[in-house]
């Protein structure tokens, strides 16, 4: 009776031993956490600013009977373009050559059911871009500019220096309005902002410039009038708050 005692005694251990260590091992239930309240909105702003910079395109066009004859007539206008530009104030830097071509002049002859082509000589187009910061007399630029021998005047377009401040600014106002969307929402959920979650940049239409693609002609008692209008950047935001 002792050894089944004994052999009774150590058998109930080692499976109170085994019982202990399979619950040990055991997954404990996990407790719900309480997930926090958010809600996302967009906002989206949309600043605009005088413009203080101004992109204009400047050019000769030139023809001649030859390759060579065409090429002289345009440098020696173009060299008087800019040496004008210069003079008017607009630095090296700011000048900057933005296209160049040589291609020849042909006349087309049908005759009967053929069609035929005999070269007429050559065209040559120089074009340089210029930045100005002098907006107000940007007319009389244009105007004198085309005396000094420029008779091609396109790609006008403005700008403003200080492109940091603007976007500032537009991200400033966009979260507001995506904040005030959400506390509309909260409102009615009959409840409150209590803070933001997350917070992100979703898209920008970045500067919109007014574009002038043509001018008319110099006139000699008036100059050319110029409008730089606005500048405007749309900017959109994407934010999570949590509320309560």
């Amino acid at each position: 009776m002792q050894h089944r005692y004994k052999y009774g005694s150590m058998l109930l251990v080692t499976l109170l031993l085994v019982l202990f260590v399979g619950m040990l091992g055991a997954p404990v239930p996990a407790q719900t956490a309480e997930v926090g309240k958010t809600i996302t909105t967009y906002g989206e702003a949309e600043v605009s600013v005088a413009p203080d910079l101004a992109h204009i395109t400047f050019g000769v066009e030139a023809e001649g009977s030859s390759a060579q004859g065409a090429l002289e007539a345009n440098a020696t206008k173009m060299t008087q373009m800019i040496d004008f530009l210069k003079e008017y104030g607009i630095s090296d830097s700011a000048i900057r050559t933005s296209g160049f071509s040589l291609y020849p002049n042909y006349e087309y002859i049908r005759e009967g059911n053929k069609e035929s082509r005999r070269l007429t000589g050559y065209r040559v187009s120089n074009t340089v871009s210029i930045q100005t910061k002098d907006l107000k007399n940007l007319g009389q630029l244009i105007d004198k500019t085309v005396q000094a021998g420029a008779n091609v005047v396109s790609g006008i377009s403005f700008g403003v220096q200080n492109t940091e401040r603007l976007e500032l600014d537009a991200l400033e106002l966009a979260v507001k309005h995506a904040q005030n969307k959400a506390e509309a929402l909260a409102k009615a959920a009959k409840g409150n902002i209590v803070g933001i979650v997350t917070i992100e940049e979703v898209g920008s239409s970045g500067f919109e410039p007014i574009r002038m693609e043509k001018l008319r002609a110099a006139d000699e008692a008036a100059n050319t009038p110029i409008e730089p209008g606005q500048i405007q950047l749309t900017n959109k935001v994407k934010v999570t708050f949590s509320y309560n």
